[in-house]
Protein backbone atom coordinates (compact mmCIF):
# COMPACT_ATOMS: atom_id res chain seq x y z
CA UNK A 1 0.00 0.00 0.00
CA UNK A 2 1.21 3.64 -0.87
CA UNK A 3 1.02 6.24 1.88
CA UNK A 4 -1.59 7.84 -0.59
CA UNK A 5 -4.07 4.82 0.44
CA UNK A 6 -4.31 6.37 4.12
CA UNK A 7 -6.43 9.69 4.40
CA UNK A 8 -4.46 12.11 5.96
CA UNK A 9 -4.72 12.15 9.43
CA UNK A 10 -6.74 15.03 10.42
CA UNK A 11 -6.91 16.38 13.87
CA UNK A 12 -10.13 18.65 15.68
CA UNK A 13 -10.47 19.97 19.34
CA UNK A 14 -13.08 18.00 20.64
CA UNK A 15 -14.27 19.72 23.90
CA UNK A 16 -12.75 19.86 27.39
CA UNK A 17 -12.01 17.45 30.19
CA UNK A 18 -13.73 17.96 33.31
CA UNK A 19 -9.76 19.67 34.39
CA UNK A 20 -10.58 22.61 31.42
CA UNK A 21 -8.15 20.91 29.30
CA UNK A 22 -8.52 20.58 25.87
CA UNK A 23 -8.96 17.41 23.93
CA UNK A 24 -8.21 16.61 21.32
CA UNK A 25 -9.21 14.21 18.53
CA UNK A 26 -7.07 12.25 15.72
CA UNK A 27 -8.96 10.71 12.74
CA UNK A 28 -6.80 7.96 10.02
CA UNK A 29 -8.08 5.21 8.39
CA UNK A 30 -6.46 2.37 6.00
CA UNK A 31 -8.13 0.71 3.23
CA UNK A 32 -10.72 -0.73 4.93
CA UNK A 33 -10.44 -0.11 8.97
CA UNK A 34 -10.93 3.44 10.70
CA UNK A 35 -10.25 4.93 13.76
CA UNK A 36 -10.77 7.99 15.82
CA UNK A 37 -8.48 8.62 18.90
CA UNK A 38 -8.71 10.89 21.78
CA UNK A 39 -6.08 12.30 24.25
CA UNK A 40 -8.90 12.11 27.07
CA UNK A 41 -7.54 8.79 28.92
CA UNK A 42 -5.75 7.63 25.80
CA UNK A 43 -8.45 6.35 24.43
CA UNK A 44 -9.89 4.74 20.52
CA UNK A 45 -13.24 6.57 20.72
CA UNK A 46 -14.29 4.73 17.49
CA UNK A 47 -13.39 2.35 14.93
CA UNK A 48 -15.42 1.42 11.60
CA UNK A 49 -15.00 -1.14 9.38
CA UNK A 50 -16.49 -0.68 5.89
CA UNK A 51 -18.23 2.46 7.42
CA UNK A 52 -19.75 0.33 10.01
CA UNK A 53 -18.80 1.05 13.97
CA UNK A 54 -17.37 -2.37 15.38
CA UNK A 55 -16.57 -0.62 19.24
CA UNK A 56 -18.94 0.76 21.87
CA UNK A 57 -18.14 5.01 21.54
CA UNK A 58 -19.27 7.55 23.29
CA UNK A 59 -20.46 11.01 21.67
CA UNK A 60 -18.64 13.58 23.63
CA UNK A 61 -15.91 14.01 26.60
CA UNK A 62 -18.23 14.60 29.21
CA UNK A 63 -19.95 11.31 28.45
CA UNK A 64 -16.29 9.66 28.64
CA UNK A 65 -15.79 11.37 32.13
CA UNK A 66 -19.17 10.84 33.51
CA UNK A 67 -19.06 6.93 32.41
CA UNK A 68 -14.91 6.65 33.53
CA UNK A 69 -15.42 4.10 35.05
CA UNK A 70 -16.55 1.37 32.64
CA UNK A 71 -12.92 2.78 31.11
CA UNK A 72 -14.77 2.98 27.52
CA UNK A 73 -11.93 2.62 24.83
CA UNK A 74 -9.01 3.79 27.05
CA UNK A 75 -5.95 3.07 28.74
CA UNK A 76 -6.42 1.40 31.37
CA UNK A 77 -3.39 1.71 34.00
CA UNK A 78 -1.08 2.26 35.82
CA UNK A 79 -2.33 -1.60 37.03
CA UNK A 80 -5.07 -2.84 34.72
CA UNK A 81 -7.80 -5.50 36.95
CA UNK A 82 -7.96 -5.32 40.39
CA UNK A 83 -4.91 -5.45 43.40
CA UNK A 84 -6.54 -7.11 46.47
CA UNK A 85 -7.70 -4.77 49.33
CA UNK A 86 -4.98 -2.37 46.94
CA UNK A 87 -1.70 -3.46 48.49
CA UNK A 88 1.33 -4.85 47.51
CA UNK A 89 4.60 -4.73 48.15
CA UNK A 90 8.65 -3.90 46.85
CA UNK A 91 11.93 -4.80 48.48
CA UNK A 92 10.01 -5.18 51.77
CA UNK A 93 8.30 -1.80 51.14
CA UNK A 94 4.52 -1.98 51.71
CA UNK A 95 2.01 0.56 49.53
CA UNK A 96 -1.56 0.96 50.09
CA UNK A 97 -3.52 2.12 46.79
CA UNK A 98 -7.20 3.53 46.97
CA UNK A 99 -9.51 1.10 47.08
CA UNK A 100 -12.43 1.86 44.55
CA UNK A 101 -14.05 -1.30 43.81
CA UNK A 102 -15.61 -3.73 46.68
CA UNK A 103 -12.52 -3.19 48.69
CA UNK A 104 -10.02 -3.58 46.24
CA UNK A 105 -7.87 -1.24 44.02
CA UNK A 106 -9.06 -1.28 40.71
CA UNK A 107 -7.95 -0.26 36.88
CA UNK A 108 -5.38 2.11 38.52
CA UNK A 109 -7.76 3.88 41.12
CA UNK A 110 -10.21 6.47 41.43
CA UNK A 111 -8.30 8.94 38.47
CA UNK A 112 -6.02 6.41 36.45
CA UNK A 113 -4.66 6.89 33.46
CA UNK A 114 -8.35 6.99 31.59
CA UNK A 115 -9.21 10.13 33.23
CA UNK A 116 -5.80 11.79 32.33
CA UNK A 117 -5.55 13.92 29.14
CA UNK A 118 -2.07 13.10 27.18
CA UNK A 119 -0.13 14.53 24.71
CA UNK A 120 -0.40 13.41 21.39
CA UNK A 121 2.10 12.76 18.45
CA UNK A 122 0.57 12.26 15.04
CA UNK A 123 2.78 10.12 12.52
CA UNK A 124 2.38 8.16 9.27
CA UNK A 125 4.80 5.79 7.69
CA UNK A 126 4.86 3.63 4.31
CA UNK A 127 2.69 0.96 6.55
CA UNK A 128 0.89 2.69 8.93
CA UNK A 129 -0.54 5.86 10.45
CA UNK A 130 -2.08 6.95 13.70
CA UNK A 131 -1.11 8.77 17.03
CA UNK A 132 1.25 8.63 20.17
CA UNK A 133 0.00 9.80 23.32
CA UNK A 134 2.19 9.88 26.13
CA UNK A 135 2.08 11.15 29.86
CA UNK A 136 4.40 11.06 32.96
CA UNK A 137 2.68 9.69 35.64
CA UNK A 138 4.44 11.66 39.11
CA UNK A 139 5.47 9.62 41.97
CA UNK A 140 2.42 8.77 44.24
CA UNK A 141 -0.59 9.14 41.87
CA UNK A 142 -3.09 7.45 42.97
CA UNK A 143 -0.33 5.46 45.65
CA UNK A 144 1.94 4.00 43.13
CA UNK A 145 5.91 4.59 43.48
CA UNK A 146 7.86 6.41 41.15
CA UNK A 147 7.63 9.04 38.62
CA UNK A 148 6.87 7.26 35.33
CA UNK A 149 7.25 7.96 31.87
CA UNK A 150 4.51 6.76 29.50
CA UNK A 151 3.33 6.08 26.01
CA UNK A 152 1.03 4.54 24.01
CA UNK A 153 0.81 4.05 20.25
CA UNK A 154 -2.35 3.41 18.27
CA UNK A 155 -2.12 2.66 14.48
CA UNK A 156 -3.97 1.91 11.57
CA UNK A 157 -2.02 -0.64 9.48
CA UNK A 158 -2.07 -1.19 5.76
CA UNK A 159 -3.60 -4.57 5.97
CA UNK A 160 -6.27 -3.31 8.36
CA UNK A 161 -5.56 -4.17 11.73
CA UNK A 162 -5.22 -1.67 14.64
CA UNK A 163 -2.04 -1.78 16.39
CA UNK A 164 -0.99 -0.94 19.58
CA UNK A 165 2.06 -0.38 21.84
CA UNK A 166 2.80 0.21 24.98
CA UNK A 167 6.41 1.76 26.62
CA UNK A 168 7.06 2.87 30.14
CA UNK A 169 9.99 3.59 32.44
CA UNK A 170 10.34 4.66 36.23
CA UNK A 171 13.17 6.59 38.23
CA UNK A 172 11.69 3.49 41.26
CA UNK A 173 10.41 0.32 41.75
CA UNK A 174 7.20 -0.10 40.65
CA UNK A 175 4.26 -2.19 39.45
CA UNK A 176 2.76 -2.13 36.13
CA UNK A 177 -0.22 -3.97 33.74
CA UNK A 178 -1.36 -1.67 30.59
CA UNK A 179 -4.55 -2.77 28.59
CA UNK A 180 -6.83 -1.33 26.46
CA UNK A 181 -10.31 -1.36 27.35
CA UNK A 182 -12.51 -1.00 23.69
CA UNK A 183 -16.02 -3.21 23.67
CA UNK A 184 -16.26 -4.71 20.64
CA UNK A 185 -19.67 -6.00 18.55
CA UNK A 186 -18.50 -7.46 14.96
CA UNK A 187 -22.37 -7.38 14.41
CA UNK A 188 -21.91 -2.91 14.63
CA UNK A 189 -23.55 -0.57 16.43
CA UNK A 190 -25.94 2.57 15.58
CA UNK A 191 -27.21 5.24 17.43
CA UNK A 192 -30.25 5.84 19.60
CA UNK A 193 -31.97 8.79 19.94
CA UNK A 194 -30.10 9.82 22.77
CA UNK A 195 -27.32 9.91 20.78
CA UNK A 196 -25.80 6.89 22.47
CA UNK A 197 -24.74 3.57 20.73
CA UNK A 198 -27.07 0.40 20.67
CA UNK A 199 -25.94 -2.92 19.63
CA UNK A 200 -26.75 -4.27 16.43
CA UNK A 201 -27.16 -7.64 17.78
CA UNK A 202 -25.90 -9.65 20.62
CA UNK A 203 -23.04 -12.28 21.48
CA UNK A 204 -25.97 -15.14 20.25
CA UNK A 205 -24.09 -15.30 17.00
CA UNK A 206 -20.14 -14.14 17.65
CA UNK A 207 -17.85 -17.19 17.39
CA UNK A 208 -15.01 -17.07 19.79
CA UNK A 209 -12.05 -18.49 20.24
CA UNK A 210 -8.86 -18.46 23.03
CA UNK A 211 -6.17 -20.64 23.06
CA UNK A 212 -5.94 -20.86 26.83
CA UNK A 213 -5.77 -24.24 28.92
CA UNK A 214 -6.06 -22.52 32.17
CA UNK A 215 -7.60 -19.18 33.61
CA UNK A 216 -6.81 -17.74 36.85
CA UNK A 217 -9.29 -19.40 39.67
CA UNK A 218 -11.26 -16.40 41.17
CA UNK A 219 -12.66 -16.20 45.24
CA UNK A 220 -15.03 -12.61 45.07
CA UNK A 221 -12.90 -11.52 41.87
CA UNK A 222 -9.83 -11.98 43.15
CA UNK A 223 -7.60 -14.48 42.02
CA UNK A 224 -6.24 -17.14 44.35
CA UNK A 225 -2.99 -18.38 42.67
CA UNK A 226 -4.56 -21.61 41.41
CA UNK A 227 -4.98 -22.02 37.90
CA UNK A 228 -7.57 -24.09 36.59
CA UNK A 229 -7.76 -26.18 33.81
CA UNK A 230 -10.62 -25.20 31.55
CA UNK A 231 -11.66 -28.60 30.33
CA UNK A 232 -15.33 -29.79 30.77
CA UNK A 233 -15.82 -25.96 31.76
CA UNK A 234 -17.54 -22.59 30.33
CA UNK A 235 -14.08 -21.18 30.04
CA UNK A 236 -13.32 -24.22 27.32
CA UNK A 237 -12.72 -21.65 24.01
CA UNK A 238 -9.79 -23.80 22.52
CA UNK A 239 -11.91 -24.86 19.46
CA UNK A 240 -14.21 -22.08 18.20
CA UNK A 241 -17.74 -21.91 20.24
CA UNK A 242 -20.81 -18.88 20.33
CA UNK A 243 -19.86 -16.71 23.33
CA UNK A 244 -23.32 -17.16 24.89
CA UNK A 245 -23.42 -20.88 24.62
CA UNK A 246 -21.78 -21.03 28.02
CA UNK A 247 -22.18 -17.75 29.73
CA UNK A 248 -25.32 -18.54 31.56
CA UNK A 249 -23.38 -21.51 33.54
CA UNK A 250 -20.50 -19.04 34.81
CA UNK A 251 -20.85 -19.30 38.54
CA UNK A 252 -20.51 -16.06 40.75
CA UNK A 253 -20.42 -13.52 37.84
CA UNK A 254 -22.62 -12.18 35.01
CA UNK A 255 -21.52 -13.82 32.23
CA UNK A 256 -17.88 -13.72 31.74
CA UNK A 257 -14.86 -11.03 33.42
CA UNK A 258 -11.43 -14.07 33.70
CA UNK A 259 -8.34 -13.36 32.80
CA UNK A 260 -7.49 -16.38 30.79
CA UNK A 261 -3.66 -17.42 31.11
CA UNK A 262 -2.78 -17.83 27.03
CA UNK A 263 -0.46 -20.77 25.94
CA UNK A 264 1.60 -19.05 23.26
CA UNK A 265 1.29 -15.03 23.25
CA UNK A 266 3.70 -14.51 20.28
CA UNK A 267 3.01 -11.22 17.16
CA UNK A 268 3.03 -14.72 15.25
CA UNK A 269 -0.03 -16.30 16.25
CA UNK A 270 -3.43 -15.20 17.08
CA UNK A 271 -4.30 -15.83 20.72
CA UNK A 272 -7.70 -15.25 20.51
CA UNK A 273 -10.50 -15.29 17.46
CA UNK A 274 -13.80 -13.20 16.79
CA UNK A 275 -16.71 -14.01 14.17
CA UNK A 276 -19.61 -12.26 13.39
CA UNK A 277 -21.77 -14.80 11.52
CA UNK A 278 -24.44 -12.24 10.80
CA UNK A 279 -21.68 -9.77 9.43
CA UNK A 280 -19.03 -12.30 8.05
CA UNK A 281 -16.34 -10.13 10.11
CA UNK A 282 -13.08 -11.73 11.77
CA UNK A 283 -10.96 -10.24 14.31
CA UNK A 284 -7.97 -12.03 15.24
CA UNK A 285 -6.37 -10.86 18.59
CA UNK A 286 -2.19 -11.21 18.74
CA UNK A 287 0.09 -9.79 21.61
CA UNK A 288 3.13 -10.66 24.11
CA UNK A 289 1.18 -10.20 26.99
CA UNK A 290 0.85 -13.31 29.15
CA UNK A 291 -3.06 -13.04 29.89
CA UNK A 292 -6.57 -11.67 28.76
CA UNK A 293 -9.50 -10.69 30.46
CA UNK A 294 -12.28 -11.83 28.62
CA UNK A 295 -15.53 -9.71 29.86
CA UNK A 296 -18.43 -10.71 28.07
CA UNK A 297 -20.59 -7.78 29.16
CA UNK A 298 -23.61 -10.61 30.59
CA UNK A 299 -24.67 -13.98 29.55
CA UNK A 300 -25.74 -12.56 25.71
CA UNK A 301 -24.66 -8.81 26.07
CA UNK A 302 -24.40 -6.58 23.72
CA UNK A 303 -20.26 -6.15 23.28
CA UNK A 304 -17.50 -8.10 24.32
CA UNK A 305 -13.61 -6.86 25.69
CA UNK A 306 -10.24 -8.41 25.18
CA UNK A 307 -7.64 -6.64 27.79
CA UNK A 308 -4.59 -8.15 26.35
CA UNK A 309 -2.24 -8.11 29.92
CA UNK A 310 -0.69 -9.58 32.88
CA UNK A 311 -2.37 -11.43 35.42
CA UNK A 312 -5.16 -9.02 37.92
CA UNK A 313 -3.43 -9.08 41.46
CA UNK A 314 0.02 -10.54 40.07
CA UNK A 315 2.04 -8.22 42.78
CA UNK A 316 0.75 -10.31 45.36
CA UNK A 317 0.98 -13.96 43.99
CA UNK A 318 4.95 -14.53 43.59
CA UNK A 319 4.34 -17.11 41.10
CA UNK A 320 2.43 -14.96 38.74
CA UNK A 321 4.85 -13.47 35.45
CA UNK A 322 6.03 -10.62 37.48
CA UNK A 323 4.90 -7.13 37.10
CA UNK A 324 7.49 -5.22 39.09
CA UNK A 325 9.41 -2.50 36.66
CA UNK A 326 12.60 -0.91 37.63
CA UNK A 327 14.66 2.10 37.29
CA UNK A 328 16.89 0.21 34.30
CA UNK A 329 14.14 -1.76 32.64
CA UNK A 330 12.10 -0.52 29.36
CA UNK A 331 8.08 -1.92 29.49
CA UNK A 332 7.18 -2.57 25.63
CA UNK A 333 4.73 -4.50 24.67
CA UNK A 334 2.68 -4.75 21.69
CA UNK A 335 -1.53 -6.21 20.99
CA UNK A 336 -3.00 -6.36 17.64
CA UNK A 337 -6.45 -6.46 15.95
CA UNK A 338 -6.89 -7.64 12.61
CA UNK A 339 -9.75 -7.84 10.89
CA UNK A 340 -11.31 -9.41 7.47
CA UNK A 341 -14.02 -9.61 5.82
CA UNK A 342 -15.14 -13.10 5.09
Amino acid sequence: MQMNEFKKITIEEWGKAPGGEIVYKYNVSGSRLAASFISFGATIQRMTYDGNDIIFSLPDVKKYAKFSGGCTGATVGRYAGRIAGGQFEIDGVKYQLPCNQRGNHMHGGNNGFNTKVWDGTPFETESEAGVEFSRISPDGEEGYPGNMNVSVRFSVTKDDCLKISYTASTDAPTVLNLTNHSYFNLNGFSVNKSGMPDSDGNNGDIEFMLDADCITELHDAIPTGRLIDVSGTPFDFRSPKIISDDAAKVKDSDGYDHNFVLNNPTLDNPCASAFSRKSGLMMECFTDQPGVQFFSLGTAGPAFALETQHFPDSPNHPDFPDTVLRPDEIFRSTTIYKFTKL
